[in-house]
C-alpha cells in the first residue's frame, strides 16, 4: 500500500518483494517489526535471520535538521562530521518510519565509506563513480554501518559497526567496465561487496555483513534486546546467506559475520 508523502510501506508477500516470513520464527506478535530501509540486501539479511517485517522507505537520512541534544550525546562515535554519523542517519530513517508505524519496533540502518577522512557517499554519476574507484584502488578504507532500533516505549538503541576493506589495484579498463554495469551508481563508495564489486576486494577485516550494510550480529543483538524473539543465529545465517550467493568466507584474515 502507498502512504502519503515519500514514505512507502511494503508488506513482503503483498508487494511481491523478497521479504519472506521465516517458518520457524516465534517473533512476538504484540509489536510488529518495521525495517526503515529500501536496501534489497538489508531486506535479504533481515529475512534470513527469520524475522517477519514490513518496510517503510524514506529519504529522511538526507535531513540537515540538528538532532536533539540527548540523542547527539548518545551517538556512538565516528570519525566524520555529525551529520554523516551513520547511527544518526539510521535514527533519522527509523524516526520517520516510526511516525508511519507508531506501534511497531523499527530498525533503521545506514552505511558510509570513509577514505582519508572523507565520506564517499553514493556517486552522483558515472564520472564520480570512476573517481571514487580510482581513489579506493590498492588501498584500505573503512566502512561504517549504523543501526538504530526504536520502540514505542523506550529510548533509541544505537550502534555502529566498523570494518576495514582492502582493495587490490584496479586498472582503468576494470573501472570502466564496472561502472558501465551500473552497479556502482547506487552504492556508497561506488562498489557493492556482494556483487561484481566484490572482485575488487582483497580483504575484509571485521564484519562482512557490515560492509554489505546490515551487520548480522549487531542487528540480532538490537532486535533481541528490543523484544523480537525467535531469530536465527547470526553466524549460521551469515554462512547460509553466503552460500546462497555462491560465495565463501574470505579466508585471511578470518572475516566475521
Amino acid at each position: 500500500m502507498i502512504l502519503p508523502g515519500s514514505n512507502r510501506l511494503y508488506s513482503g508477500a503483498a508487494a511481491n518483494r523478497s521479504v519472506v516470513a521465516h517458518p520457524q520464527s516465534q517473533q512476538a506478535a504484540s509489536l510488529p517489526l518495521v525495517l526503515a530501509s529500501g536496501s534489497p540486501r538489508r531486506r535479504e539479511l533481515l529475512s534470513a535471520l527469520g524475522a517477519r517485517f514490513t518496510l517503510v522507505v524514506t529519504d529522511a537520512e538526507e535531513s540537515d535538521e540538528p538532532p536533539p541534544p540527548e540523542l547527539a550525546a548518545a551517538l556512538p562515535p565516528a570519525p566524520v562530521p555529525l551529520h554523516d554519523n551513520p547511527a544518526l542517519r539510521a535514527w533519522r530513517k527509523a524516526r520517520a518510519a516510526a511516525e508511519r508505524a507508531p506501534d511497531a519496533v523499527v530498525l533503521g540502518a545506514d552505511t558510509i565509506v570513509v577514505l582519508d577522512g572523507a565520506v564517499l557517499n553514493k556517486p552522483a554519476d558515472a564520472p564520480e563513480a570512476r573517481a571514487m574507484l580510482r581513489r579506493l584502488s590498492g588501498r584500505a578504507h573503512t566502512v561504517y554501518t549504523g543501526l538504530c532500533l526504536l520502540r514505542p516505549d523506550g529510548p533509541p538503541k544505537l550502534e555502529i559497526v566498523a570494518s576495514e576493506v582492502v582493495f587490490r589495484p584496479l586498472d582503468e579498463a576494470e573501472i570502466e567496465a564496472y561502472v558501465a554495469t551500473g552497479e556502482p551508481l547506487d552504492k556508497a563508495g561506488a562498489y557493492g561487496l556482494q556483487g561484481l564489486g566484490g572482485g575488487f576486494v582483497r580483504e575484509v577485516r571485521g564484519s562482512y555483513t557490515a560492509v554489505v550494510g546490515f551487520p548480522l550480529p549487531a542487528a540480532h543483538g538490537l532486535l533481541t534486546a528490543g523484544g523480537i524473539a525467535g531469530l536465527d543465529d547470526p553466524t549460521t545465517t551469515y554462512r547460509r546467506w553466503l552460500q546462497s550467493q555462491g560465495k565463501e568466507p574470505l579466508p585471511w584474515p578470518p572475516t566475521l559475520p
